[in-house]
């Protein structure tokens, strides 16, 4: 590969990636991505020489000021954000440079243009796939830079040597000498320009880890200021319609990631997450009566929900949720405490809201009391006494009920003698009497739940569940119907529940006197999310895994974690310093006593063995035996005899490899000695200017083969190899001879 198409992939590759990671907030829409595409395709041909065409830069002048209207039009008339404006006039001005033949300061241009792209990305993506792309844009920066460099510095030095005075300038001459040879050596191969590009992107890298580490933390929030794109939920809202004609689409965007832990002694069991709760319905839809939601008062860093006891403990959960454009907080049933949110609210219908967050991802941590009673426990709670409130809001039937869901649930229910054999019997009957289906048809007249129930007999979750809620209030018993998630995607190597728009559910509350609401689900089993397993689920757990990592090591990497980790590390340091001093103790404790007993065995001043010791330790044995001594000896030389062979050789090693960019080092070297003995050559002189002033065959003859090696491209041969070492020799005895001369 040539040096000018390195220097052209590269940039483009950098071009690309910025543009990929503004692609990837789901800001470009398809038209300006279609249209930016073909433009980088196009500069690419145009720089290569494929396509003959360059636009003038009076063309692209007239051309952006025209675009300028359009861009007003576009916040005025289309109401386009004023985000997707921005984008869309740079990625226009980048394709006006694209298009024509590109100077040094055309590049540097895209080069600042690519990196304001990628500062936008960075507020609108915490992901590990900006974390991925970021790396990857790092590595291409480096590799054009550097080869934007070499560029530029060839492109100035030709232009000196056009604007030289006279064709006989003695610098102009001697590189004219070795244009070909000074090409390579200004354009090195693009495999080594990789391979540095590699290694300063991982210095970066080390370095930039401590840097972070250290940085103060200004908010635990996940980027609460930046502009992350929002998510649109297809099966969630708050509020339901029946009776459409709909298909719903199974979205497999992750809304949320949650960590469970359950109380000890409370078995582990599936739980939904609970959103909103809906408890008017009008034969048509279900919506929330209350009259709104009031705010919690805050307490340090958490909203206390209810006051609550259990007998097991609180199951605690973490929620990582993605940017949503809704405020609902999403918890267990019996939510008792919230942690970590700068404001909280509840509804009557215990549904919780905060703040909207449709920019940012939002963390926080809930504590439920998700125990539930037995049997036995339910079948005493069955006194039937309800406040006012509860007839009012949860018995409530609309004005055209049909009678004949009373019927049904009459007959469903003939068999039960209490209120939770009332509820089982219908959960079971709606369970094993309909049919699961997405597909839904309209329904011409009357109630969408009678008509579910009578004649198509098959629905999705909210028809289920408004039809169990419809048959227990024909049995005055309250219940509401539930909007929100279930449990999701269990991630073991993550340790979390994964929950995408497809888990979207709605199920039932029904209401008892000593227990509370409870939760149940008249859905059949195949109405519920089945998650699949094979390689590609494995790769998507890992996947999610190294996002969790990226969400709570990096991103949520807030001031706690930061002091955490600092103390961790200082104890670790007192923990081995002291065993580190301890060590040290032993070990010159035991030199001590090595000492004692070789002074003992040993006389330092007649080198003879003490009259009252007649027997000789090990350990003088050995230090003293003429073996250990040679042994040593031995060593010193080969480690000098190395020393000096590869110093001295290195250039002969060097220029097997490359003798054009390497054959400069046995000259300099000579060069060196002459130096300092005194022979110093001028920088007017050229190399045979000077070796014809030093009048020597030796400097002569290194000359001519560095003449050959360097400029000519030539390696030399074995005997040549060796005739320069012998001409070095010979060189330094003439410095030493002069060296001795000077000192007398």
């Amino acid at each position: 590969m040539s040096f000018q198409r390195y220097f052209i992939t590269a940039s483009y590759l950098l071009l690309v990636i910025g543009f990929a990671m503004m692609v990837a907030t789901r800001h470009v829409d398809e038209v300006a991505m279609a249209l930016f595409s073909a433009a980088l395709l196009t500069g690419l041909l145009i720089d290569l020489g494929v396509v003959k065409w360059n636009l003038t830069q009076r063309a692209a002048n007239w051309l952006l000021l025209c675009y300028l209207p359009l861009a007003l039009a576009e916040w005025q008339l289309i109401a386009i954000s004023p985000i997707t404006i921005i984008i869309h006039f740079v990625l226009f001005s980048t394709s006006l440079k694209l298009l024509r033949k590109k100077t040094g300061r055309d590049w540097l241009w895209l080069y600042v243009v690519s990196f304001c792209q990628v500062l936008m990305t960075a507020g609108m993506m915490i992901g590990t796939t900006f974390f991925l792309l970021l790396v990857v844009y790092l590595l291409a920066a480096i590799a054009t830079l550097i080869g934007f460099e070499i560029r530029r510095s060839q492109e100035t030095f030709d232009a000196r040597r056009k604007a030289a005075e006279s064709p006989q300038d003695v610098v102009v001459e001697y590189w004219k000498a070795a244009r070909h040879a000074r090409q390579k050596l200004e354009t090195p191969r693009w495999r080594s320009l990789s391979y540095f590009s590699v290694f300063s992107l991982i210095l970066i890298l080390l370095i930039a880890i401590p840097i972070f580490l250290a940085m103060p933390r200004i908010n635990r929030n996940f980027s609460r200021n930046g502009m992350l794109a929002t998510e649109a939920l297809t099966g969630f809202s708050d509020s339901v319609r029946l009776g459409e004609v709909a298909q719903i689409k199974l979205n497999p965007q992750v809304v949320m990631r949650v960590r469970v832990k359950f109380p000890n002694g409370e078995p582990q069991h599936a739980l939904r997450w609970r959103g909103v709760t809906l408890d008017y319905y009008d034969g048509r839809s279900w919506t929330e009566s209350g009259s709104g939601p009031a705010p919690l008062k805050r307490i340090g860093e958490n909203y206390k929900v209810k006051d609550k006891r259990s007998q097991y403990g609180f199951t605690a959960q973490r929620f990582f949720l993605e940017p949503l454009n809704i405020s609902t907080i999403f918890v267990a049933p019996r939510a008792v405490l919230v942690n970590g949110l700068p404001e909280l609210a509840r509804d009557q219908g215990s549904g919780l809201w905060t703040e909207p967050h449709p920019f940012h991802k939002l963390e926080y941590y809930v504590f439920s009391d998700t125990s539930v009673p037995d049997y036995d426990r339910l079948s005493e709670d069955n006194t039937r006494l309800y406040s006012m409130e509860i007839r009012q809001r949860y018995l409530q039937l609309p004005a055209d009920h049909d009678r004949r869901i009373d019927n049904l649930a009459a007959d469903v229910t003939r068999p039960a003698n209490t209120q939770i054999d009332v509820v089982r019997l219908i959960e079971e009957h709606l369970k094993n009497s309909y049919s699961y289906t997405l597909d839904l048809q309209k329904t011409e007249e009357g109630d969408p739940i009678a008509d579910f129930l009578f004649n198509t007999r098959a629905g999705h979750c909210e028809y289920f569940a408004s039809a169990m809620v419809m048959l227990l209030r024909s049995r005055r018993i309250p219940a509401r119907l539930v909007n929100g998630f279930q449990m999701g995607e269990y991630n073991k190597s993550a340790d979390v529940y994964t929950v995408r728009q497809s888990d979207a559910h709605s199920w039932v509350e029904v209401y008892f006197p000593k227990a509370g609401w409870l939760a149940f689900d008249p859905t059949p089993p195949s109405g519920l999310s089945v998650y699949e397993d094979g390689i590609m689920a494995l790769i998507r757990q890992y996947s999610e895994t190294l996002e969790m990592f990226w969400l709570e090591n990096v991103i949520g990497f807030d001031t706690g974690k930061q002091f955490s980790m600092a103390l961790g590390f200082q104890r670790w340091i007192w923990k081995h310093q002291k065993e580190s001093s301890f060590r040290w103790f032993e070990w010159f404790t035991d030199l001590a006593q090595k000492r004692d007993v070789w002074r003992a065995d040993w006389n330092p001043f007649n080198g003879e063995m003490l009259k009252n010791r007649p027997q000789t330790s090990t350990l003088r044995k050995t230090l003293t035996h003429p073996l250990t001594y040679g042994l040593i000896l031995l060593f010193a030389f080969l480690a000098a005899g190395y020393l000096w062979i590869s110093h001295g050789s290195s250039w002969k090693k060097r220029i097997r490899r490359d003798a054009s960019a390497s054959a400069v080092i046995f000259y300099q070297e000579m060069l060196g000695i002459l130096a300092r003995a005194g022979y110093t050559r001028e920088p007017h002189l050229t190399p045979s200017e000077f070796s014809v002033r030093m009048a020597n065959q030796h400097v002569i003859r290194i000359t001519d083969l560095y003449h050959g090696a360097r400029f000519g491209g030539r390696k030399l041969t074995d005997d040549e190899i060796a005739e320069v070492s012998h001409s070095l020799s010979e060189v330094r005895k003439i410095a030493r001879a002069r060296k001795s001369l000077k000192r007398r």
